[in-house]
């Protein structure tokens, strides 16, 4: 059975078999499917939004997590906005002394994810350096600027924000603001913005309001079929410019030279 999958809220979509269909379930905030398709496996879909898959996985988990944390020294605490996946948890933690607060509004994503993509997230959601908060990404992070609560990193691995999705609202310059005031001196904090032909504005709009909080900004990228084409990450430091560095952790896909053209893709584009 050939089942369209949708690039974006207009309509833009791509065409895969699927061989198997595991799970779909209503939530209260989104259409959750998962299935194994043609070409890209395994994958996981959220308001028939294609989010990660068996093929791409490695490619786009290890860019989005490695190129900026090798840019750090020593990290010990990162916070997952999203990532409800577990896959992203599960590169973090390849770094020893790494603890990681997950912030997924979204509780049955998590639980699908564990049963249905432990190959993908090697049972992160059960590690004990990984704690787990199905709640509002914005009111985790009020929460943690009120405590004093102090992260090396912080990502936003959140569905694309278009008007009807529950992460509308967490990439505003207010929520920026509250991201940065919950960053160490010296730490960094990167999003995922969109594949750059589809939704050509949304990189350049989010590295403007970063650019409003923090004095370093940039982006990288990678090109995955399951993305279809070019997708485009920002990142956003007071105290660091991202630059190639040597890749200190086991990796499948991120090599040096591809740490490299991650980082100028987005230029040749």
């Amino acid at each position: 059975m050939f089942v369209k999958y949708d690039l974006d809220a207009k309509g833009t979509g791509h065409v895969f078999e699927r061989l198997r269909l595991i799970e779909q379930e209503s939530s209260c905030f989104q259409q959750i499917e998962i299935s194994d398709l043609d070409i890209l496996g395994r994958v996981l879909v959220l308001d028939n939004i294609i989010q990660l898959s068996e093929l791409d996985s490695d490619r786009y988990h290890e860019s989005f997590c490695h190129i900026p944390l090798s840019n750090l020294s020593n990290p010990t605490s990162a916070l997952i906005l999203g990532g409800g996946d577990g896959v992203l948890a599960k590169e973090l933690l390849k770094y020893r002394n790494m603890s990681i607060d997950l912030v997924d509004i979204d509780e049955t994503v998590c639980r699908l994810s564990q049963i249905h993509l432990s190959h993908l997230n090697d049972g992160a959601f059960t590690n004990d350096r990984v704690s787990v908060y199905n709640e509002d990404a914005l009111a985790f992070a009020k929460k943690s600027s009120s405590a004093n609560k102090k992260y090396d990193i912080i990502f936003a691995d959140i569905t694309d924000p278009h008007p009807d999705s529950p992460s509308n609202s967490l990439l505003s310059k207010n929520a920026l603001g509250i991201y940065k005031s919950i960053l160490k001196k010296g730490g960094i904090f990167v999003a995922q913005t969109d594949n750059v032909q589809i939704a050509p504005t949304h990189k350049n709009d989010m590295l403007c309001k970063l650019s409003e909080c923090f004095q370093q900004t940039g982006s990288f990228g990678i090109a995955a079929l399951t993305l279809s084409s070019i997708f485009s990450f920002v990142w956003a430091s007071d105290d660091i410019i991202i630059k190639e560095m040597p890749l200190t952790i086991k990796t499948s896909w991120l090599t040096q030279e591809r740490f490299d053209m991650c980082l100028k893709i987005l230029r040749i584009h």
